[in-house]
């Protein structure tokens, strides 16, 4: 697990806790701000799914990685040529 994931997932334990405590005591606010850590924690846990899934494919596939950087620059410089050349 990486450094990501595992502050998602602590974030997410943490939401679940205060949720918990929030439904035992009655409170409403507590209870909502457990639900929004946790939705944060989830997201930052995938966030650091989508960063190794990043790193593991450019470990196997440089040269892949390579291409694809080059052709959405240069397509990238196309698009705002296009758009510039457009607006005079």
């Amino acid at each position: 697990m990486k450094a990501e994931q595992v502050k998602g997932a602590l974030e997410k334990a943490a939401g679940k806790t205060q949720d918990f405590l929030g439904e035992l005591t009655g409170d409403e606010r507590l209870q909502m701000e457990g639900k929004a850590r946790q939705s944060a924690g989830e997201l930052q846990q995938r966030y650091g799914d989508v960063l190794d899934t990043c790193a593991t494919y450019l470990q196997r596939r440089p040269r892949a990685t390579l291409f694809t950087v080059f052709t959405v620059a240069g397509l990238t410089l196309t698009v705002a040529w296009l758009i510039k050349r457009r607006n005079r």
